[in-house]
């Protein structure tokens, strides 16, 4: 699997190179936010984009990690550069985030000769495993991800996957080692697979249901997630989790259920998570459960977009002056309560429960404001606190 690192970056910059040259010489620009460089026969592509989201938290009680009653932070969560694009049945995508110290995001080449239901991805990719985590974060309907997204999903690793979908399936299968920017040797290798299936596909109705799993070969020592809010740049929100002290596990399995509907201007989302670490015979396993529940209502009649290629939700768009209103609830639980505390194991929270109302505004195609309350608790006391509130909004740009 180590090779799959400079083969990459070998492959990408071959495929740049591909473009300057034979695309360079006959070509047209188009501008519609990003920018994009197109050959006349349609054969070269290339495009630059990004997104920007300012964040404000504002958070007490149990989910303030600090001593101080109530802590806020105005904070960049995300500041994106990406360019991506193709070379006849080659595609390309190089993404990188500014935020904390900079970090490669995305670094993959795909090929698409084969069809729309297989086509074979090396790089650094989003590991798909989950309905949440599969949508981009630039329109979830929630500032951030439910807490079992956040504590239970793989982000972005490098890795050997196939995708395919149609009008009613999707699926994904990969292998995976570590983050290009991963400093250690957490995961040694993961196999993560998806699958999606759509009994009902019309213009303004969909129904959508899935499961994954994951096998993962390495060295973990916890499961957690934020309660609600990221807790602003420092990252100061509490976590319910569970957490070895002094032990690791060799061996992580996951798997989820999910299900979701599109009917027309009404949304439906849930999910069900089950992790389980897989230790030593003389250290025990530990395990922790999760799921939500989510709707949402367009105020002002837009369907929220689905894409098949990934099967996620995706943007709520708007023709009208003044663009397009929606609101929402959520509520989420994640469950370490299976655990026995022993001099192996620590618990923090028990069971974490939250319930998140909000309201966004996607005034054009590249501006959204989002505002979301949250109210959290928990059945154990974290530093003495068992509930706690937050408020959390959002300004972002994409271009």
């Amino acid at each position: 699997m180590k090779i799959l690192r400079p083969l990459a970056g070998f492959a990408f910059t071959a495929l740049i190179l591909g473009f300057a040259t034979s695309a360079l010489a006959d070509f047209k620009i188009k501008s519609n936010g990003a920018m994009k460089i197109e050959s006349d026969n349609g054969d070269y592509e290339l495009e630059v984009g990004g997104r920007l989201q300012q964040d404000y938290n504002s958070f007490d009680g149990v989910i303030n990690k600090s001593e101080d009653e109530t802590e806020s932070d105005f904070f960049t969560r995300r500041a994106r550069l990406s360019v991506s694009g193709k070379a006849k049945d080659w595609s390309y995508k190089f993404s990188y985030n500014f935020t904390d110290d900079g970090s490669v995001d995305v670094l993959s080449i795909a090929y698409n000769g084969l069809g729309k239901m297989l086509r074979l991805t090396i790089g650094q990719q989003k590991e798909y495993f989950g309905l949440e985590e599969a949508g981009s974060s630039k329109w979830t309907t929630g500032i951030e991800r439910s807490m079992p997204s956040n504590g239970f999903t793989f982000g972005k690793n490098v890795g050997l996957s196939v995708r395919g979908a149609n009008k009613f399936v999707t699926y994904s299968l990969g292998t995976f080692q570590e983050n290009i920017e991963a400093s250690g040797n957490e995961l040694d290798h993961a196999v993560t697979g998806r699958l999606v299936i759509r009994p009902l596909k019309t213009k303004d109705t969909i129904l959508h249901l899935g499961a994954g799993f994951s096998k993962r070969r390495g060295q973990f020592d916890s499961l957690s997630a934020r309660l609600g809010v990221r807790g602003g740049e420092e990252k100061t929100a509490n976590s319910v989790g569970v957490e070895y002290d002094g032990a690791v596990a060799r061996d992580l399995q996951a798997w989820n259920l999910e299900a979701a509907a599109i009917l027309g201007r009404y949304h439906i989302m849930a999910e069900y998570f089950d992790v389980e670490l897989i230790a030593a015979d003389t250290v025990p396993s530990i395990s922790a459960t999760g799921y939500y529940f989510q709707f949402g209502w367009s105020l002002t009649g837009e369907r929220r977009k689905y894409k098949t290629s990934s099967g996620a939700m995706d943007v709520i768009s708007s023709d009208r002056r003044g663009g397009a209103w929606e609101v929402f609830g959520r509520i989420d639980n994640l469950d370490v309560n299976d655990n026995q505390s022993t001099p192996l194991i620590d618990i923090d929270g028990g069971t974490g429960m939250t319930a998140t109302i909000g309201l966004n505004w996607y005034a054009t195609d590249s501006i959204k404001l989002a505002v979301n309350f949250v109210r959290a608790q928990t059945d154990r006391t974290i530093g003495g606190r068992d509930n706690g509130s937050a408020i959390a909004a959002r300004l972002q740009y994409v271009f």
